[in-house]
């Protein structure tokens, strides 16, 4: 019959569950499905409205930027045939800003960057300088070998001299003699060229240039050779990428080679250099190492002309772009940063309006633009022919622009919407809240009835079978008849004592249980209760140990309420312990609480009972063959008394060892705390 009613319950609970969902969820999903339908409706209207809108926009942008590609085309074509590559080379990185330059003839031959083998340190066995270079690379006999050079700073062969006059320094330098290796330095480091160029005695000069840098910073700072370093700077400066002459002072790779060493030394010194000047020659010395690699890699005549490709160079992309002129072909080069300047048609057209365009290579790489704008482009349009399978993309900006023009149209859809959605939902929770309750106060009845029906008619059936026996006068003797009034009298308390439950539940219920507090001693609590389950314990042989940690501090509460509460845990400490009860009481503070342990070596609880022994009705063993006696109210009036107190109640307990329930009472304040 439990079950039978049990399964007829829940099926009832189905039914109101399922009637709600019904009543609410689908009105308000048909209603969010129609309002989705009309809010993208006025969407795509304003996407076309605004689409045909930005179509002008994106041509007037393509057609800056097609004119301003035919300018930078129109600049190239202007370039003449230069002897000194490095004028031309100046021009097109300091001012057209592009990031490289390779320049062919009209045979294909390279004219820049062009780049020479670097010679090393072994000389030929007939040269004067044999001998010194193995004393100093081979046997490393560095003061012999500056002796060998010294000798030889005079000779008449200038090439010879200079390179003695280095090899001195060098030598100096090894051996720690920095300041005869500075001034040795100098004299090759300044000497005097001759009036025709000499490639091999610029080079030897500018070696004992750099030379000199790396003995200076060896030497330590003084103004005397902040003054040398800040000459020997400007020197190596003024060669490098040189504008004047009618030649390249240096092969590309040599000039790039001492740009760089200029550059450390610059980083390294205190040198009170222009900084416009070093970040020119930053900006060449980068564009001339990229020149260079495009060199190696890039043929002249490979691909298709005034369209710029992509390409990787030292692990970086560039964008190069193939013009012929009337006496050469060039490369002009253009970092990633860079690509974005022949797009400033692009920049100038949609800043400040609510769109964000971005520019995509052929390869899909970005390129100019925003890098990842929100949400999906509402157009698209490919560049001019000058960037061949590239295209750009119309965002809108921040992705809300949709929302922004179409607000006033859908505004009456959307609030309208949202009214209704309300107040279904209020609807459905005020039922929901209702029904919820009803179903609560019905199962909560039905558990009362139930409980109080069979846990009153067992006391009272014994009563009457006890006293019909009296009265039919069936006993043998007057002991018996005692034995019967006791049994009669345990009954009859038994059953006053579930009553008071009731009705202390019932007023619980009403919360209209109300307590008297006073600062109370623990220990008169503890007194009271054990006197009132005194008798019970002597009649079931309870071995009773209570352990008062004097002196206690006050707490302030219900005497009454919580003797209540030590004899419903003494009570059913004695019902759920075996034959050999061992029942024990602890009264100790702990800081800011006074403690009431009740510990027992009973059947014990599981985890799972332990969560739910504090509800009303909950008992371990639910059937009714169950031996212990009682409607499972005890705990949940102790739990509600302690609740009220502010305190609160611990339980510890293993199956089969025995439980421990420890309530905690805020002390009085300021009372030994």
């Amino acid at each position: 019959m439990k079950f039978g009613s049990a399964l007829i319950k829940r099926h009832n609970q189905l039914q109101w569950v399922a009637l709600l969902a019904v009543a609410v969820v689908l009105p308000t999903v048909t209603l969010l499905w129609f309002m989705s339908r009309v809010v993208a409706n006025e969407r795509l209207v304003v996407r076309q409205k605004l689409a045909a809108l930005y179509q002008d926009k994106l041509a007037d942008a393509t057609a800056k930027t097609e004119s301003l590609y035919a300018a930078r085309l129109a600049s190239l074509d202007k370039i003449k045939p230069v002897t000194n590559p490095y004028s031309l080379f100046r021009r097109l990185v300091l001012e057209e800003n592009f990031q490289g330059v390779v320049v062919w003839d009209a045979d294909g031959s390279a004219v820049y960057p062009q780049s020479a083998d670097v010679a090393g340190n072994d000389a030929p066995s007939d040269s004067p300088l044999a001998d010194a270079r193995q004393q100093e690379f081979a046997r490393q006999q560095y003061s012999e070998a500056a002796q060998l050079y010294d000798s030889l700073s005079t000779h008449s062969d200038p090439r010879v001299a200079l390179a003695a006059m280095i090899g001195k320094s060098r030598c100096l330098s090894k051996l720690g003699r920095l300041e005869e290796s500075i001034d040795e330095c100098q004299k090759a480091a300044f000497a005097a060229l001759p009036d025709r160029e000499d490639p091999v005695l610029r080079l030897a000069v500018e070696n004992a240039r750099l030379l000199l840098l790396s003995v200076l910073n060896r030497s330590g700072q003084s103004p005397l050779h902040s003054e040398i370093l800040h000459r020997t700077v400007n020197a190596l400066s003024n060669d490098l990428y040189n504008p004047a002459g009618d030649r390249a002072l240096l092969p590309a790779n040599q000039n790039l080679f001492i740009a760089k060493k200029v550059l450390e030394a610059l980083q390294s010194s205190n040198l009170a250099e222009d900084a416009k000047a070093t970040d020119k020659l930053t900006k060449l010395a980068a564009a001339e190492e990229l020149s260079i690699a495009a060199a190696e890699t890039i043929r002249p005549f490979s691909s298709q002309f005034d369209g710029f490709f992509q390409t990787d160079l030292d692990q970086q992309r560039v964008y190069g772009l193939r013009h012929r002129t009337q006496s050469s072909t060039l490369l002009v080069l253009l970092s990633e940063t860079g690509i974005a300047s022949a797009f400033s048609g692009y920049q100038d057209t949609f800043t400040g309006t609510e769109s964000a365009y971005r520019i995509l290579d052929a390869a899909g790489n970005f390129v100019a633009g925003t890098p990842r704008p929100a949400g999906k482009s509402f157009t698209a349009a490919p560049l001019p022919a000058a960037f061949p399978g590239w295209k750009v993309e119309l965002y809108f900006e921040g992705g809300d622009v949709f929302e922004k023009a179409a607000r006033r149209q859908i505004a009456v859809y959307m609030w309208t919407g949202v009214l209704v959605i309300v107040l279904i939902l209020m609807a459905g929770g005020f039922a929901t809240r209702a029904v919820g309750k009803q179903i609560r106060l019905s199962r909560l009845k039905n558990d009362f009835i139930a409980t109080v029906s069979h846990e009153l008619k067992t006391p009272l059936a014994s009563m009457r079978v006890l006293v019909d026996t009296l009265l039919e006068g069936n006993v043998r003797d007057e002991a018996q008849a005692k034995e019967y009034l006791r049994l009669t009298a345990k009954e009859n308390e038994r059953l006053s004592r579930m009553i008071d439950n009731f009705l202390t539940f019932s007023r619980m219920e009403r919360n209209k249980m109300a307590f008297t507090l006073a600062d109370v001693r623990p220990a008169a609590i503890a007194n009271d209760a054990i006197e009132s389950v005194k008798t019970k314990f002597v009649a079931h042989n309870c071995h009773f140990a209570i352990d008062v940690a004097e002196p206690l501090p006050e707490i302030q509460a219900d005497h009454d309420a919580m003797v209540t509460v030590l004899v419903n845990l003494l009570d059913n400490a004695c019902k759920y312990t075996a034959e050999d009860k061992q029942i024990a009481v602890k009264i100790f503070h702990d800081p800011g609480f006074v403690c009431f342990a009740v510990s027992d070596n009973g059947i014990g609880l599981t985890r799972k009972h332990t969560r739910r022994i504090f509800d009303r009705f909950y008992q371990v063993d639910s059937s009714l063959a169950r031996k212990a006696e009682g409607c499972g109210l005890g705990l949940s009036i102790v739990k509600f008394i302690v609740d009220a107190h502010k305190g609160r109640i611990d339980v510890e307990s293993k199956p089969g060892k025995g439980s421990t329930f420890t309530v905690r009472i805020p002390v009085v304040r300021g009372n030994g705390d």
